[in-house]
């Protein structure tokens, strides 16, 4: 099964961007209203059947219309007024400064309009026209924009623009999207992993549709989600975990069907993976009671249905042929891997993330001793943003640090009975005193006098 990921339909869940920078996963329905809160409401109607990553504007009477970006001044298809108020929005930018030194800084007292004054322009509409006319008359009226420099001029208004227009951006939810949203709710339950390290581990351990995968998942199902992406939800990922039941709470914004996450997630604890002959349920161990009455016969058929999915995932456990090991956990590596190791088949990669560096370089030590594991390597990802305007570029001064560790290295079987034979055997048997003797007679029976 495949995810749509260029249209808006109802029934998927999508990532709403603001002009806040703030992020909001919405479930879309056939109709009803969508709430961004002083971003305004809007029908879902109007933008089904546009293509994912469309920007809207909120009109009046819950209707919207579609734009550019979040921060396009105007479409294609402006109205000559409108075209007017771009028109004087452009002069504004014509008059900047070389440098900020002659800028003074008195605060509030800059600006001519007052905050009341701005309430009453609120309450003059609900388009985004009125935000663009608020943000028009904070720039007139403020004493000091044409000592800014155009960079400066450009941040301020994309300061305002974030704040007063009712703009809103459609995306497709994706791994990516997903692990952003997190991010900006909760950072530390995600250990800091970033979006750049999670697309390393998916390329390095070779996730693609049809495999069957080994998994520690401890941030809430964001790694679960990712790997059921990339596979397209066709192939088998045994989900390790150490609790009663595994938190794989991300998983309710998939759009697949239950009954195929279930087929393709498969949970076992630690117990049952390290003593799987022990944890095996056995037919003999479900024994019929009475079932004259509804409950107890219910509860018979879920015991049965359960021991089944157990059994069934220790078979998995037991072929001992897993494509790759795939790990964002903060238990301590080099002890699971005494226990995960012989569960993963020849040249398949190991792949294991974590928030430092140390936990990681203990692992490596490991590997780099131990003939299974071949070329430990260890990688850092970071990726500075800039903000840009056209002729210039400034990196943001102030951005999340780290981005997390990821080792990456190779399962390979070794074979003992291999023997590695080359120069240095050669040279030995050349210098033994038996080939000496083969030597010198060899250079007797050769020579002119013999």
């Amino acid at each position: 099964m495949s995810r749509n990921d260029s249209i808006i339909e109802a029934g998927q869940h999508v990532l709403i961007r603001l002009p806040s920078e703030g992020l909001k996963i919405v479930h879309l329905q056939t109709s009803g209203l969508i709430g961004l809160g002083k971003f305004g409401t809007f029908e879902v109607a109007h933008i089904l059947g546009q293509p994912l990553g469309s920007s809207f504007e909120i009109l009046e009477n819950n209707t919207v219309r579609r734009i550019k970006s979040l921060t396009e001044t105007l479409n294609d298809d402006d109205l000559p007024d409108e075209a007017a108020q771009k028109e004087e929005l452009t002069k504004t930018f014509s008059n900047s400064a070389e440098n900020n030194q002659n800028i003074l800084d008195i605060g509030e007292k800059i600006q001519s309009l007052s905050k009341k004054d701005i309430d009453e322009l609120k309450k003059s509409g609900a388009s985004s026209n009125i935000g663009q006319t608020i943000i028009e008359k904070i720039i007139a009226g403020h004493g000091g924009f044409d000592k800014k420099t155009l960079f400066s001029q450009q941040k301020y208004l994309k300061r305002k623009q974030q704040k007063f227009l009712r703009r809103f951006t459609v995306d497709y939810l994706g791994a990516s999207q997903l692990l952003e949203y997190y991010i900006e709710k909760d950072a530390y339950r995600m250990q800091g992993l970033s979006i750049e390290s999670l697309g390393l581990m998916m390329s390095y351990a070779n996730i693609r549709p049809g495999g069957k995968y080994l998994v520690i998942d401890e941030i809430s199902g964001v790694l679960t989600y990712a790997l059921m992406e990339r596979m397209q939800a066709q192939g088998t990922l045994v989900l390790l975990h150490e609790n009663e039941h595994c938190n794989l709470n991300a998983l309710k914004y998939t759009d697949y069907p239950e009954d195929v996450v279930n087929g393709i997630v498969k949970p076992i604890n630690w117990l049952q993976f390290t003593e799987p002959q022990n944890e095996r349920i056995k037919p003999e161990d479900l024994v019929e009671t009475d079932f004259t009455k509804s409950k107890a016969r219910e509860q018979f058929i879920k015991r049965r249905e359960r021991a089944n999915n157990i059994n069934t995932v220790i078979d998995l456990v037991e072929q001992n042929n897993f494509d790759g090991f795939i790990s964002i956990s903060t238990l301590y590596m080099p002890d699971v891997m005494d226990f995960v190791l012989p569960r993963i088949g020849g040249s398949r990669p190991i792949v294991v993330y974590n928030q430092y560096m140390e936990p990681l370089a203990d692992l490596q030590r490991k590997f780099q001793s131990d003939k299974r594991v071949l070329a430990p390597s260890m990688f850092e990802t970071r990726v500075r943003p800039y903000q840009t305007i056209p002729g210039r570029m400034h990196p943001l001064m102030t951005i999340r640090s780290g981005g997390g560790y990821v080792l990456w290295g190779t399962r390979v079987i070794p074979n003992d009975l291999v023997v590695a034979v080359g120069k240095g055997i050669k040279r030995k048997h050349e210098d033994s005193p038996e080939s000496s003797e083969v030597k010198d007679a060899a250079d007797v029976k050769d020579s002119p006098i013999g």
